[in-house]
């Protein structure tokens, strides 16, 4: 069980790596935390590199805000996430998740506007850690109900899904979790572009990849 300052600590540290990465440029991405019935969430208009915790907004889970609004130099109006009810729609497909990131990394950002549909297995880890593959959920316009409840869908059966024309958004129990997940998608991603450099792929036997959706299932409990 984390405090208030804590959750909003957790989470300035994750917006720090994360735009000290690449993953989430200018005043892209967005981050948050649930807890006993609480959403903790990164305001709209705001740089995750450079936030404070009077930008870390408290909803419920119906995405409500609990607390009100604050006044910032640089966002007269302190509002929660534009994707706000994307994390609300996640959270009531997987109540057993606590941390969702949603951000736009070059190469995870690369195969989500390559038009495919969904990403085969070519590495043991992220099997492990996402699931059987990695899908893309179709476009829709960023902020809307439509996108959420798209996205949310796809989180029935996986930890990480691509946003065609948009970018990436994994989930996991805490936010240390989520954001090594995030990692890993990328590497992935990275490694499936330059594979294609070489002219082919080697996908994983089926049988293999089912070995290791059973050692997810026994770790990880999904």
């Amino acid at each position: 069980m984390f405090d208030t300052k804590d959750i909003k600590n957790n989470i300035l540290e994750i917006g720090e790596r994360l735009y000290k990465d690449g993953f989430a440029r200018g005043i892209s991405g967005n981050i948050s935390f649930r807890q006993n019935g609480q959403i903790f969430i990164t305001a709209t208009c705001s740089c995750l590199g450079e936030m404070s915790e009077e930008k870390i907004i408290i909803l419920d889970e119906e995405g409500n805000q609990i607390l009100n609004q604050v006044q910032d130099d640089s966002c007269t109006n302190v509002k929660p996430s534009s994707e706000s009810m994307m994390h609300v729609e996640i959270y009531k497909a997987r109540p057993e998740i606590n941390s969702i990131i949603h951000a736009h990394p070059p190469y995870c950002t690369a195969l989500a506007v390559s038009g495919e549909t969904n990403f085969p297995a070519i590495l043991a880890e992220p099997v492990v850690m996402f699931g059987k593959s990695i899908p893309v959920v179709k476009y829709e316009t960023p902020s809307t109900l439509e996108l959420a409840k798209s996205v949310a869908k796809f989180f029935e059966g996986n930890d990480a899904v691509l946003m065609a024309n948009h970018g990436a958004t994994v989930c996991g129990h805490d936010l240390k979790e989520t954001f090594y997940k995030l990692e890993t998608l990328e590497f992935y991603s990275r490694v499936y572009l330059f594979s294609g450099l070489l002219g082919k792929r080697s996908v994983l036997p089926e049988e293999k990849i089912q070995e290791l959706l059973k050692f997810r299932h026994r770790e990880a409990g999904v």
